[in-house]
């Protein structure tokens, strides 16, 4: 017998679905039009994902990360640079984001391969990891730090939902730490001046370190209540670089103020709990694909505000469900479509 159609995690996406179009539209309404045709579409497509089975996802899983992995290749090939980056493919009518499709195939995967395996086994842990590697590679090489980050907090949260022994952990911290240096040894330079001014972004405030100023110029002049929709001199005259995609949530702050900002985080996590309660009596595959669901949603949500914030780099990743912006839109309305075929069977 299937479950109702659960309202109340609808809501709180639709919720957050109109402040970022209210912001958007704020700053740039063909956007905004853009992005409404966007949410049309892909709350089409998480109603139409949602009534589908979701272990029939185990039989494709296997080729859809062959197929985002054959993406990414041919992203390399024939994409255009955009301020310096690799990261569409430009269909005329529409770009794709290669890296969205590869992490929605990153959760199918491991999720799949952990079913019937436990992560207290080093020996999964460590083919889990080279599983997912060439996707962070391919991304990594684009050059892309954020999204390829994004790939191993998904492979880290379904590792320590299947079982990730505390020494495992311990283990990954200094790997991870490894890994950290040999790819800031690869960065780009563009890349490594981000990371430098922002531990000091007064170094270069005509420059890299431009951004966070300004981010923290509009989450301040925001104060309490906020400038007012459509007010704020920092996303309104453009001093505020990406305001409607990467620092949306600056844009958010000054206009709607801390208390518009904190209800949207408020909104959005209430969002992210009622996705990770599903698990509740729920088989092992479908709690790992939520868990690897949640691990992506959530640190998009945390890298994007915490750089937003200036406690974080600067690595251009989007904030799920807010930022502009119509591959990344449709990843995580295809990943709630998963979470809500979970729930209803």
């Amino acid at each position: 017998m299937r479950k109702k159609w659960d309202w109340l995690l609808f809501a709180q996406i639709l919720s957050v679905g109109l402040i970022s179009l209210l912001i958007i539209f704020s700053i740039n309404k063909n956007l905004a039009q853009n992005q409404l045709i966007f949410w049309i579409i892909g709350l089409v497509v998480l109603y139409v994902v949602s009534q589908f089975n979701y272990h029939s996802w185990q039989t494709p899983t296997r080729f859809i990360y062959i197929g985002s992995l054959i993406s990414l290749i041919l992203l390399l090939i024939i994409g255009d640079p955009v301020r310096g980056s690799i990261r569409w493919i430009d269909l005329g009518f529409f770009r794709i984001q290669p890296s969205e499709i590869a992490k929605v195939a990153s959760v199918l995967l491991l999720a799949n391969f952990y079913k019937d395996k436990s992560a207290r086994d080093i020996k999964n842990v460590i083919f889990s990891f080279l599983m997912i590697l060439p996707a962070v590679v391919f991304v990594f090489i684009q050059p892309d730090l954020g999204n390829s980050l994004s790939f191993l907090a998904i492979w880290f949260g379904v590792n320590l939902a299947a079982g990730f022994k505390i020494k495992h952990i311990l283990t990954f911290i200094v790997v991870l730490t490894v890994l950290l240096v040999i790819f800031y040894e690869m960065l780009a330079p563009y890349q490594k001046n981000r990371l430098e001014t922002f531990i000091d972004p007064g170094s270069d405030p005509l420059g890299t370190g431009y951004n966070i100023i300004q981010s923290k110029i509009a989450i301040g002049s925001g104060k309490f209540t906020g400038r007012g929709f459509g007010q704020g001199s920092q996303s309104q005259l453009n001093f505020l670089p990406e305001a409607e995609s990467d620092f949306i949530f600056a844009s958010i702050a000054e206009q709607l103020g801390f208390l518009g900002a904190g209800l949207l985080l408020a909104i959005y996590v209430w969002m992210i709990s009622r996705i990770v309660a599903i698990t509740k009596d729920k088989d092992r595959y479908g709690q790992l694909l939520l868990i690897g669901i949640a691990s992506f949603l959530v640190v998009q949500f945390v890298v994007n505000v915490g750089m937003n914030l200036a406690i974080l780099p600067v690595t251009g990743i989007t904030f799920p469900f807010i930022s502009y912006g119509g591959s990344s839109l449709l990843t995580c309305l295809f990943l709630v479509g998963i979470a809500y075929s979970i729930d209803i069977t």
